[in-house]
């Protein structure tokens, strides 16, 4: 008959050789677990800021300082429905340079929306899917802050057509 030699807290020697393999086993598996978490969020993020794959489609002076510019997704396949970009920016000599680097204050499935500037108020009025919309444009003039306040006025379009 065997005996085991009980540490000074009672346990034996076995039962604490086990409680430690489970902790090491335990610590890699959380280990491996948060590097696999880490590398799923950079993906994720990577994957979302990569360059939109956008042509500008229209461009147009709203008022003094605001020009809108209209830009539609390339690469929308056979069973995705296009998507338009809408950004509002001073007069840019090279505009898909400044504006891939910028949100979108509007996404639609329509480059058809009916944009018009009071000052610095800009009124967009449009019938379709609007897929994203924020209310806060802003962008420098040089040096000068420009900050429009955008309405929109939304009409679903009719899903019989």
């Amino acid at each position: 008959m065997e005996m085991t030699r009980a540490t000074s807290i009672g346990f034996s020697r076995g039962l604490i050789m086990q409680i430690d393999t489970a902790i090491k086993w335990g610590h890699r598996t959380l280990t491996l677990v948060l590097i696999i978490i880490v590398i799923t969020v950079g993906m994720l993020w990577y994957f979302e800021n990569a360059p939109r794959d956008d042509r500008l489609i229209r461009q147009k002076q709203l008022s003094g300082d605001v020009w809108l510019y209209i830009t539609q997704y390339q690469d929308a396949g056979a069973t995705d429905s296009d998507t338009y970009r809408y950004y509002l920016n001073k007069q840019l000599d090279n505009p898909m340079k400044v504006i891939t680097k910028t949100a979108p204050f509007l996404q639609a499935d329509t480059a058809d929306a009916d944009i018009t500037a009071v000052n610095d108020h800009i009124l967009v009025k449009i019938t379709g899917k609007v897929y994203s919309f924020t209310n806060s444009a802003f962008f420098y003039d040089g040096k000068t802050p420009v900050m429009p306040r955008v309405d929109l006025n939304s009409t679903a379009p009719d899903p019989w057509k």
